[in-house]
């Protein structure tokens, strides 16, 4: 296995960086391939859709893993063990995953960037669609694109744009603000920003 941020490989050791309580150490007892990139912790996990009166947010120990044949898993749990026992079961899964044609059924599920789930396993794929399997045209030149997308502010409709118009089409950012919270939201989105503005000389 190699861990996440070094590349470097770690054999079947897992650190558990720790943001609540105590750093762990963790021997995965799986057979995980070798290849696989593994990262794990604790951390606070938001509730996207929270009905009115349930929580909004909970702190778990976790364990994310990049194997061959799935892009993405996470497994949860109160214990290094748990976090991997998960993360294992969803991994068969998706290597198990099968209608005979011996691959995923992908859907994009309002994602833009090229990466679908599995409507029967559940799993987790980068760059599985092409800008012209999702219908995402740029509107400079019409080729199909996963670069950049945003909203037209005035239609309301989704924009897309190559990496070639990015630079010269790009929608304005939003006006600076004096107000705290407006700056700190200004921030978050110019950092979430995937492509951000290229340096020049």
């Amino acid at each position: 296995m190699r861990a996440l941020m070094t590349s470097e490989d770690i054999g079947t050791t897992i650190e558990f960086s720790a943001v609540f309580g105590e750093p762990r150490t963790h021997e995965a007892k799986h057979p995980w391939p070798a290849e696989t990139v593994v990262s794990a912790g604790s951390g606070i996990v938001f509730i996207r859709n929270a009905k009115p009166g349930e929580a909004r947010s909970y702190t778990s120990l976790f364990m994310e893993v990049y194997p061959p044949g799935a892009a993405f898993i996470r497994g949860e749990g109160e214990s290094p063990e748990a976090c991997e026992d998960a993360a294992w079961a969803k991994y068969r899964r998706a290597l198990n995953c099968t209608d005979g044609s011996g691959s995923h059924d992908w859907e994009p599920r309002d994602y833009h960037n090229g990466a679908g789930f599995c409507s029967r396993c559940n799993t987790f794929g980068s760059k599985v669609f092409t800008g012209e399997q999702l219908g995402q045209l740029c509107r400079i030149c019409g080729a199909g694109t996963t670069y950049h997308w945003h909203t037209n502010a005035e239609t309301g409709s989704e924009e897309f744009l190559c990496e070639e118009h990015y630079e010269e089409h790009k929608p304005p950012r939003r006006s600076t603000s004096e107000h705290p919270l407006e700056q700190l939201l200004d921030s978050l989105l110019e950092a979430d920003d995937p492509h951000p503005p290229k340096e020049t000389s």
